[in-house]
């Protein structure tokens, strides 16, 4: 690693001590959100064939990679907490899932022959990134997808318009699911961007935008395409 690249493997967000502490979040998070559902549209925006090959980067729990695995060729799922990826690991091999390659590993620091993968899914973990180092991370995916391939970015990006930012982020602070503590950590802490950055990043890695819908005013989904 030399010594102007960013260390991605440094925790910004909440990590996990124990699988038991990820499965009780996981738990909580079924509450409020149906993750089968949200997989399930990620799936059919892919889309996906028997001889697909898909990158997700940040599965978390891998409730995505699960759900892909039983439609395509292979998964390889990327974190970088090992707690998340030995948890992942677990519910995979209770569901007999065999094609799904789990790697500790992310953005920056995963290594890939160019044009490697049919589809490439992020979802809330590109915001860990700088600016700066989430253009490196968008110019890799690109390269790792082959043409006419998918990459599926689901994150918080602001959109504060007419606003002032201070105003916009009190308004949506009680929008986000969970708790509105957490929420403003993320604001305070984390490095979710503008809209008009975020676009920009997308475009000069070279993708295609589809498709961008928001929800709750600062969650989107993007479906970009590589020509």
């Amino acid at each position: 690693m030399r010594e102007f690249e960013h260390c991605e493997f440094r925790q910004i967000g909440t990590d996990y001590s124990s699988t038991g502490e990820v499965a009780s979040y996981d738990r909580r998070m079924r509450r409020f959100r149906d993750i089968d559902a949200e997989n399930e549209l990620l799936c059919s925006l892919i889309p996906l064939r028997p001889e697909s090959e898909v990158l997700e980067i940040g599965t978390g729990t891998g409730a995505f990679a699960r759900r892909a695995a039983g439609r395509c060729r292979r998964v390889t799922a990327l974190d970088i907490s090992e707690t998340m990826i030995e948890y992942a690991a677990s519910r995979a091999r209770t569901e007999n899932l065999t094609n799904i390659a789990f790697r500790k590993a992310g953005f920056l620091s995963f290594q890939a022959p160019p044009e490697s993968f049919d589809a490439v899914v992020s979802g809330l973990a590109l915001h860990h990134l700088s600016d700066v180092w989430k253009a490196v991370a968008l110019r890799n995916i690109f390269r790792w997808l082959r043409p006419g391939g998918v990459f599926l970015l689901i994150d918080v990006v602001f959109d504060w318009r007419g606003e002032a930012p201070e105003e916009y982020f009190e308004r949506i602070l009680d929008a986000a699911p969970g708790s509105r503590e957490n929420f403003a950590r993320h604001i305070a802490d984390e490095f979710s961007t503008e809209t008009w950055i975020m676009n920009g990043l997308l475009e000069r890695a070279g993708f295609r935008i589809d498709l961008d819908r928001c929800d709750n005013e600062f969650l989107h989904l993007y479906r970009c395409v590589k020509p």
